[in-house]
């Protein structure tokens, strides 16, 4: 029979954890953090895609969702791209599997995410069919890499 935790254990073990998770993709990490804080500095973009193609990918304005998401900022959040909703609760499922109950088997949630990814690709594309060219994230970026190298010909 295993032994009950108290909060004091669940939160060192999640902590613990999170550490290990952190240490183990350490270098991910830094490139991620290093993409975010030059990216848009230096490409104009965050979003490879629209770096390359200059138009707008299925995940264009997560991170500003995100960010009003988080100011508690529901309605602009929905509104520059409603599935930060299921991704927010899917990272929030997935944390608390991971880190307060250490579940490693995930599968159950691993289908929700490939669910709401093949979800945001039709939303993209009636997005796309609906409301492209208009008002970001929805609009084409003119300064991108494809046309600079069709135009030097």
């Amino acid at each position: 029979m295993e032994k009950r935790r108290n909060l004091r254990q669940i939160f060192s073990d999640a902590w613990r954890l999170l550490l290990k998770d952190i240490k183990s993709a350490k270098w991910a990490v830094v490139l991620i953090a290093v993409y975010f804080v030059f990216g848009k500095w230096l490409f104009g973009s965050l979003c490879p895609m629209v770096m390359i193609t200059g138009f707008p990918c299925p995940g264009c304005g997560l991170t500003r969702a995100g960010l009003a998401f988080f100011k508690l900022d529901f309605y602009n959040a929905w509104v520059i791209h409603p599935f930060i909703f299921p991704i927010v609760l899917l990272v929030f499922l997935f944390c608390f599997n991971r880190y307060i109950l250490l579940k490693k088997e995930m599968s159950r949630l691993k289908w929700c995410g490939v669910f709401v990814l093949c979800a945001m690709i039709f939303f993209y594309i009636w997005r796309m069919f609906w409301y492209f060219p208009g008002e970001p994230p929805m609009s084409y970026y003119r300064y991108n890499l494809l046309k600079t190298l069709l135009n030097l010909q």
